[in-house]
C-alpha cells in the first residue's frame, strides 16, 4: 500500500470561538493510507497502530478481520465534515469526501454494508464483525453518508445526490431489521440509525424516515431508566429483547442524544427534556467513575476508552445546543477533562502527535493508538471546542475529582468468622466472588469524602429471598431489607463519608440459603471537583442531597478534604548469592506475586490480574525441566529462579541496595502483563555516579518487542481457574554492560504491569548487546 500524500492540515488551532482547543491531526494522517478494495484504490485508516519502544508507531491489522473498516472510516468522515463546518477549509472537505468514497465502495447492491477489507484487497464478507445484516457498520455508514449528503448539497450537488441515494438504500435495508422501533431490538445500535435518519429526513421529508424517527424515539423513551434507587438511574437500557435485567455499556451509548435530536424533528419538547434530565442524573456516575466499560451483573470500570468518552461528550454537546442549559455545558466540559488526565491514573489520554491512546486500564495507560481511539478523541475535542469560552476552566488537567466511585471486590474484603467461601469463576469481576450464608460481616478500610454515598452490591447467584443488610462506616450506619435479584446490582443503603481512612462493614444474616456477592460499589450522590488554579470547588447536585443547592454551584476553596496515603519508595537491602560463577541478588523475601504456578498452586496463582485474587499464570512443570538446582541457564548468563510460592514482584520503584563490588554486566529476568512496557532503571555506583539503563519488557504472551530476548517459552499457561490454555507465553531477559567501578544499588521504575523474577550480575562477561 502506497502512503498517501499528506496535505498540510495536521495541526489546527481552533480558537476563533468557544473553548480553546488545539486539534492535532498528525497521527490521524499517519493512519491514513491507500487501500485496495476489490481492485480499486480507496483511502482508509489503519485499524490499529502499536507503540514501539522508541515512541514511534507501526501499523497493525485486526487478525482474521482486516486492515481497515467502515466503522472507522465513517467516523473519520463525520470528523472532517464537522471540522469543515467550522473552518470552511477545502482540505477538510477533501478528507471527508475521500472517506465517504471508501464507505461507498463497501456498500452491497441491497444497500447493506460489509465492514472490513483484508490486506490483499478482498472484502471480508463472512466474518462476524464484517458480514452484512443491519449491523453497527451499516448504521455508522448511514450516518456518515447522510451527513455528507447534507453538507455537500450546495458544494457538489451531484455528489450529494449520490450520497443521499446510498443512504436511502441503506436505510431501507436496515429497517428490515426493526423490532418495535429498535434495530435488532437494541437501543444503542438504533440510536446511531436514528441520528443518520435525522440527517437525511430534512432533505427529503420521506414518510418512511419520519415514521421510523417517531417509532424509534418512542422505543428509546420507554427504555430510559428513571429510578433514584438504581445505579442505572438516567441511563438507557441496552439489554437484548430476551433479557429481563438492565444492561448498559459506555461504547456507543448515545441514545439520549438521538432521543433529543428526534424531539427537535418531531417538535416534541418532552423528549428533549427527558434526555436533558437523564443526562444530568447519569453524569453523577460517569464523572465520578469515568467512561466506565459496562454495568450488568457487576460494574466493570476498565478498560475506559475514547469511544465511550466521546459518546457521552457528544450527547452533552447536542443537548446543550438544543437547550442552552449551562449545567449541561459544564458537565460536558468536565467529561472531556478525562482525556487531559482527570482520571484514575492522572494520565493524559492524548499523545504529543495527536494520538488517541487505546485505553485506560486499572494500573496503566495502553499507549497503542488505533483509528477508533484517535478519531473518537478528535471527535470529542471538536465538540468541546464548540462550547462557549466560559466553560473552558472545566476542560483542564488542573482539576482534582474529590468524590470518585469506589469499587471493592467482595472476595478481597475481610470475612472474619463469617460463614463464607471464596469461589473462583469466570464471567464475574476479578474472576472470583464470595459466597455467604448465615451471619456475615465483610470489612475493608476505605477513604470517602464527607458526602453521602449510595452503597450497592453486585449480586451473582442467590439461593435466598431477602437479606437484612447492615452498613457501617465510622459513626454512619444504615440498615435495609433487600429483596434479592440475581445477576444485577442492588442498593443496600446510604452511608456518609468522613474524609478519613475508616473500616467499611457490610454485614447481615441470611435466615436460609446462601448468596454470592461479587462487588461492593460506593457511588457518591453528588460530584465535587476542585479547580486548582481558581481555588474553588464545583458541586453537581442533581439528586437533591442536603447541604448543597440543587443543580451546580461553585464554592470557594476545597469543599472536601480526604486523607491521602503517602507512597514511599521502598529501600530494600539485599544480599548476594554466588552460584556457578554468577552473582545473584537474593530477592526472595521481597517477592509478593506468584506467577509461576505448581500444580497445587494453579487455582490460586495470579500473574496478570492486579484487580482480583486470581489470574492466569505460567506452568512451573515446564520450566522445572530446564532448571538445575534453582539455576536457569540462558545463553551466557544464569538466573536464580524460584517456582514454589511467590516468585516475582511488580516494579513499583523499589530501590535495591547491596554491598558494593565491581561487575561487568547485569541481566534481568522478567515479563509484562497486559501489553508491552518501556522504562528505565537507575544504577548507583559507590562514588554515587548514576547510570540510566533500559528496563523494558513485552507482554508475556506476545513475543519480544522492546529489545529483550526470550529466556524460556512455555507451550501453555494456567487460566484463572487452573485449567490449561494452549497459549505460548514467555519469560524474557535483557543484559547491560556496567561501568568499571563498584556498583551498590539499583532503582527500579514504577511500571506495575512489569514483573521481575531475577537479577543476575557477572564478573566475566556474557556478550551483552546494550550500552
Amino acid at each position: 500500500m502506497k502512503k498517501a500524500l499528506v496535505i498540510p492540515i495536521l495541526f489546527i488551532s481552533l480558537m476563533l470561538i468557544g473553548v480553546e482547543v488545539q486539534i492535532n491531526l498528525d497521527h490521524l494522517e499517519f493512519l491514513r493510507d491507500h487501500f485496495a478494495v476489490e481492485g480499486e484504490s480507496e483511502i482508509g485508516y489503519w485499524i490499529y497502530s502499536n507503540r514501539l519502544s522508541d515512541g514511534n508507531y507501526r501499523y497493525a491489522d485486526a487478525p482474521g478481520e482486516g486492515v481497515t473498516c467502515v466503522d472507522d472510516v465513517a467516523r473519520a468522515a463525520i470528523l472532517y465534515l464537522r471540522l469543515f463546518e467550522i473552518s470552511g477549509m477545502e482540505q477538510h472537505y477533501d478528507r471527508a469526501k475521500e472517506a465517504l468514497g471508501f464507505v461507498l465502495s463497501m456498500q452491497d447492491s441491497d444497500g447493506d454494508f460489509y465492514n472490513f477489507v483484508f490486506e490483499d484487497g478482498s472484502i471480508n464478507r463472512n466474518g462476524p464483525t464484517s458480514r452484512k445484516g443491519g449491523n453497527w457498520w451499516a448504521a455508522r455508514a448511514l450516518w456518515a453518508l447522510a451527513k455528507g449528503a447534507r453538507v455537500s448539497q450546495s458544494l457538489d450537488p451531484e455528489f450529494s445526490m449520490r450520497l443521499a441515494d446510498a443512504a436511502q438504500r441503506c436505510f431501507r435495508e436496515i429497517i428490515s431489521f426493526e423490532r418495535d422501533g429498535l434495530i435488532q431490538g437494541y437501543t444503542d445500535l438504533s440510536s446511531v440509525v436514528l441520528l443518520g435518519a435525522a440527517e437525511l429526513y430534512p432533505m427529503s421529508n420521506d414518510a418512511l424516515l419520519g415514521g421510523f424517527i417517531k417509532r424509534c424515539a418512542a422505543a428509546l423513551q420507554s427504555k430510559v431508566i428513571q429510578d433514584k434507587e438504581s445505579i442505572f438511574n438516567g441511563l438507557v437500557d441496552e439489554s437484548s429483547p430476551s433479557e429481563p435485567r438492565y444492561f448498559w455499556h459506555g461504547w456507543g451509548s448515545r441514545q439520549l442524544e438521538a432521543l433529543a435530536v428526534a424531539g427537535e424533528i418531531l417538535e416534541d419538547d418532552s423528549l428533549i427534556e427527558i434526555s436533558a434530565e437523564s443526562f444530568k442524573r447519569n453524569s453523577i456516575l460517569l464523572i465520578n467513575a469515568g467512561p466506565l466499560y459496562s454495568i450488568s451483573g457487576y460494574l466493570q470500570l476498565f478498560p475506559q476508552i475514547a469511544y465511550a468518552a466521546e459518546s457521552a461528550i457528544s450527547t452533552g454537546f447536542s443537548l446543550y445546543q438544543l437547550t442552552g442549559d449551562g449545567d449541561i455545558a459544564t458537565i460536558t466540559a468536565l467529561l472531556g477533562s478525562w482525556f487531559l488526565g482527570v482520571n484514575k491514573l492522572s494520565q493524559s489520554m492524548i499523545g504529543e502527535n495527536g494520538e488517541g491512546f487505546d485505553g485506560l486500564e486499572f494500573s496503566h495507560v495502553n499507549r497503542n493508538a488505533g483509528a477508533e481511539s484517535t478519531i473518537s478523541m478528535l471527535l470529542s475535542l471538536e465538540r468541546i471546542k464548540r462550547l462557549p469560552e466560559e466553560y473552558g476552566d472545566l476542560f483542564s488537567a488542573g482539576i482534582e475529582l474529590l468524590t470518585p466511585v469506589v469499587v471493592l471486590e467482595a472476595e478481597s474484603m475481610r470475612a472474619g468468622l463469617s460463614e463464607s467461601e471464596i469461589i473462583q469463576s469466570t464471567g464475574v469481576s476479578g474472576n472470583a466472588l464470595i459466597k455467604i450464608s448465615g451471619a456475615f460481616s465483610l470489612r475493608l478500610p476505605v477513604t470517602l469524602a464527607e458526602a453521602s454515598y449510595s452503597v450497592f452490591a453486585a449480586v451473582n447467584e442467590s439461593r435466598t429471598n431477602e437479606v437484612v443488610f447492615t452498613l457501617r462506616l465510622g459513626e454512619s450506619k444504615s440498615e435495609r431489607t433487600v429483596k434479592i435479584e440475581e445477576k444485577t446490582v442492588q442498593k443496600l443503603g446510604v452511608l456518609k463519608g468522613n474524609g478519613k481512612e475508616t473500616t467499611l462493614t457490610v454485614g447481615g444474616k441470611l435466615s436460609e440459603g446462601s448468596l454470592d456477592i461479587d462487588q461492593i460499589i460506593l457511588v457518591p450522590d453528588i460530584v465535587a471537583a476542585y479547580l486548582i488554579e481558581e481555588d474553588a470547588s464545583i458541586v453537581f447536585n442533581f439528586n437533591g442531597c442536603s447541604g448543597f443547592d440543587y443543580g451546580i454551584s461553585v464554592i470557594d476553596g476545597k469543599v472536601f478534604e480526604r486523607e491521602k496515603s503517602i507512597v514511599q519508595v521502598p529501600v530494600l537491602s539485599v544480599s548476594l548469592i554466588e552460584m556457578n560463577g554468577f552473582v545473584h541478588l537474593d530477592l526472595l523475601e521481597y517477592f509478593d506475586n506468584n506467577g509461576i504456578a505448581t500444580s497445587d498452586e494453579r487455582k490460586m496463582a495470579n500473574f496478570d490480574n492486579p484487580q482480583g485474587l486470581f489470574g492466569a499464570s505460567y506452568i512451573s512443570s515446564e520450566l522445572e525441566k530446564v532448571i538445575d538446582s534453582g539455576s536457569l541457564a540462558v545463553e551466557d548468563t544464569e538466573f536464580l529462579v524460584y517456582v514454589d510460592g511467590n516468585d516475582n514482584f511488580r516494579l513499583t520503584g523499589q530501590a535495591l541496595t547491596f554491598s558494593a563490588e565491581v561487575f561487568d554486566g547485569i541481566c534481568f529476568l522478567g515479563a509484562a502483563n497486559h501489553g508491552d512496557y518501556t522504562g528505565e532503571a537507575l544504577l548507583i555506583y559507590e562514588d554515587d555516579y548514576q547510570q540510566v539503563i533500559p528496563l523494558s519488557f513485552a507482554d508475556w504472551c506476545g513475543g519480544p518487542s522492546t529489545g529483550e530476548k526470550i529466556a524460556f517459552e512455555f507451550s501453555g499457561r494456567y487460566d484463572n481457574t487452573g485449567n490449561t490454555e494452549r497459549i505460548n507465553c514467555m519469560l524474557y531477559y535483557r543484559c547491560v554492560d556496567l561501568l568499571d567501578k563498584p556498583l551498590k544499588g539499583i532503582v527500579l521504575p514504577q511500571i506495575p504491569n512489569v514483573h521481575l523474577f531475577a537479577i543476575s550480575l557477572s564478573r566475566g562477561g556474557y556478550g551483552s548487546q546494550e550500552k
